[in-house]
């Protein structure tokens, strides 16, 4: 962790405010909000000064919960027993880290101008991620990306990118990354391309994206494109057919390439598309999905999978706002029970539910309790080993395929209709999928997942005991 994300979380934790801690330490104010954003960092000279200053200014006025918080936060690494000390040896290793990794940033730089060739795509990747992430940084206004081939190609591979994009939110700049597909190449690259929109179905900080279909004249060059900002694409030298990633700042050139970018937007139908869940009740979207005679889920939260019938009925009552809407719900889940399921769970929520109790029920984030979760386990383990329609694969945090941290959302398959579901801050946001061509593919995606090797995937018994455990853990 930096510098800039380790201050941006204590400040969180203790709910202190900028400006009391700028007086504490005899700072502007300015300099904590730059400090925050990594725009500028303290001088190295007082660095062992300054970080015994703030570990004493967030610890002694600390509450034991926050402590227990800024435990976390340190991590095991840096404990040692006095938190003092601890934090002030993870301001100072955090943001001497930070002034290494800005320097080696600087370094790149130096080396490649704006108006460049280079093959190295790693390096190039990380150079044009930092070009970008500056231009948002100092923009006064939102922000349009346009790419026509997976924008992550462009960035690091551990999504540091989107991570530094929070600061922007305290700006209120909002950047909209319109990503172009390529629907006659999706099929050689269903993974890579599934992955890609699946990690964006969620407003990621002050990010939006969007996904459209690219027509198949634009199909052969990648590009990458802000208005008034930069373009990256690729040229083929003509004599060994090399191929060389470029950036170019010449506005007029970036401009004419933005605007014709931007044409070819305004006859694009959306493929995917934020929804409301009321919308989506509205066009029978999920009526259609309800009435599959199978189902698929891809699990980022835990849901109400197979329960006793009188605990079903009690949720419905509970958390819908009429009795009409009850019984509607209770039909409906009713019906999915009946109806062969295949549900991929990350092990972290499987974990999550089991000993937090942290579950999505209609689309609400709540916990249950003990007494709760024990019986719905129970039951579960019940139904998996007497009814074969029912199966549950638990995949690992870390996969080929799409990892925990980098999908925020639920996704639901079955054959003609895939949406998803993702809850931040107690909000729901629902997202559909138009296309069929996008369908199809993601039904492809998950067989892959599905499929997967052994090391990735816990299936049959293993699930089972391993719920059987977690039973044995909280009974």
């Amino acid at each position: 962790m930096n510098f800039s994300v380790l201050l941006q979380k204590l400040i969180h934790i203790t709910g202190v405010k900028p400006q009391v801690l700028a007086d504490r330490l005899g700072y502007d104010v300015s300099y904590i909000s730059k400090w925050q954003s990594g725009a500028k960092l303290p001088s190295s000279r007082n660095a062992e000064e300054l970080s015994e200053k703030m570990a004493h200014f967030f610890v002694s006025g600390a509450d034991e919960g926050r402590k227990k918080a800024i435990q976390e936060a340190v991590g095991p690494e840096n404990m040692e027993d006095d938190l003092e000390k601890a934090l002030k040896k993870c301001f100072l290793q955090s943001l001497l880290m930070q002034k290494q990794q800005k320097e080696e940033i600087r370094k790149v730089r130096e080396k490649i101008s704006y108006d460049s060739l280079w093959q190295d795509k790693e390096v190039a990747a990380g150079a044009v991620g930092s070009m970008i992430y500056e231009i948002c940084a100092q923009a006064e206004k939102d922000v349009d990306i346009i790419v026509t081939c997976p924008f992550q190609e462009y960035v690091t591979k551990d999504n540091d990118f989107f991570k530094k994009m929070e600061d922007l939110e305290q700006k209120g700049v909002t950047v909209r990354i319109h990503q172009f597909i390529d629907m006659e190449k999706f099929r050689d690259q269903t993974d890579a391309y599934c992955r890609c929109i699946a990690m964006y179905l969620t407003p990621i900080f002050s990010v939006r994206y969007y996904f459209y279909e690219l027509p198949g004249a634009a199909a052969d060059i990648p590009v990458l494109v802000l208005k008034d900002g930069l373009l990256v694409t690729e040229i083929q030298e003509p004599f060994t057919r090399e191929r060389y990633t470029t950036v170019i700042k010449n506005r007029p050139l970036v401009n004419a390439y933005y605007d014709a970018a931007s044409a070819c937007l305004l006859v694009q139908k959306a493929l995917v598309e934020e929804y409301s869940v009321s919308k989506m009740y509205r066009e029978k979207y999920i009526f259609d999905y309800m009435m599959q005679n199978e189902y698929r889920y891809l699990l980022r939260s835990m849901h109400i999978i197979h329960l006793p019938d009188d605990m079903l009925w009690d949720l419905c009552q509970r958390y819908t706002p009429d009795r009409e809407s009850a019984i509607l719900q209770y039909n409906m889940n009713r019906n999915s029970f009946q109806a062969p399921v295949t549900a991929v769970i990350y092990k972290s929520t499987l974990m999550d539910y089991i000993f937090d109790g942290k579950i999505n029920i209609f689309g609400k984030e709540v916990e249950v309790d003990r007494a709760w979760r024990m019986r719905h386990i129970s039951h579960l383990i019940e139904e998996l080993e007497k009814n074969s329609s029912i199966r549950i694969l638990l995949l690992e945090n870390n996969n080929p395929y799409i990892g925990y941290h980098d999908l925020q959302s639920t996704i639901y398959f079955c054959r003609d209709t895939v949406f998803a579901m993702s809850v931040q801050k107690g909000t729901s946001s629902y997202y559909r999928f138009f296309s069929k061509k996008l369908i199809d593919q993601f039904n492809e995606f998950y067989g892959h997942i599905e499929n997967a090797g052994d090391e990735y995937l816990l299936r049959g018994h293993k699930v089972t005991d391993f719920l059987a455990q977690g039973l044995k853990f909280i009974s």
